[in-house]
């Protein structure tokens, strides 16, 4: 059964990291602190997923508790249309995170949008990031994605997240400088079953509602139709 079917907001004190990440990673803090271990030896496998999907209007931030010195990169955030779920039973998620098909993933100076296209993105280079400093995303309803740094938009890094029935899950990479994070706001509301019913059933026509207008009934045309 999927998480969205449940018609609750989330706040951030029942938000946490997903059971599954990557395997240098130690979850503390009930869930809501990530460490990279062993970060003065290696600088990948760090990568947190959010243990809920994104739905609705949702934000997913991070704090920056701990970093490292002697390693280029660092933080890289993102949303990811696939499941962390997919990673277990000896599967492993990638060991740095613009290596995830699917997704859109902020790092230093860049939005790699799936493992093709890289394209320049931000005012901050995630590299300057210091302890104490806040990183993060938000979706609007629209599925609108921007990334935020100390609360401040970047810009819109998509604008069409939810075009499709796949789960969207948060998540962060410690990499080479990070080290720890912990969850400092998070919230989801949820759509509503009535969007997401009409979602559903838009994704799956092959024609626009207009010409179906002889075929359908009435209150189903209003309904689709209704914004």
């Amino acid at each position: 059964k999927q998480w969205y079917q449940r018609r609750v907001a989330i706040t951030a004190g029942q938000f946490t990291f997903h059971r599954i990440h990557g395997s240098r990673i130690r979850l503390s803090n009930s869930s809501k602190t990530a460490t990279r271990l062993e970060a003065a030896k290696f600088y990948d496998n760090g990568v947190v997923y959010s243990a809920l999907p994104l739905s609705g209007h949702a934000k997913f931030v991070v704090q920056a508790q701990e970093l490292a010195v002697g390693w280029s990169g660092s933080f890289k955030i993102g949303v990811i249309l696939i499941s962390p779920e997919v990673f277990k039973d000896g599967f492993q998620p990638p060991r740095y995170s613009p290596a995830m098909p699917h997704s859109w993933v902020w790092s230093s100076l860049s939005l790699h949008v799936g493992q093709d296209l890289k394209i320049s993105y931000g005012s901050v280079n995630l590299e300057d990031l210091k302890k104490g400093d806040k990183l993060g995303m938000e979706i609007s309803r629209e599925g609108t994605l921007q990334f935020l740094v100390n609360d401040r938009s970047q810009g819109a890094a998509a604008t069409n997240v939810y075009s499709t029935d796949k789960l969207v899950y948060g998540f962060v990479d410690h990499y080479g400088q990070a080290v720890t994070s912990t969850i400092a706001e998070a919230f989801v509301n949820p759509f509503s079953l009535q969007h997401l019913c009409k979602r559903k059933i838009l994704t799956g026509l092959t024609s626009n509602v207009s010409k179906l207008e002889p075929y359908l009934p009435t209150p189903l045309i209003a309904f689709l139709a209704d914004t």
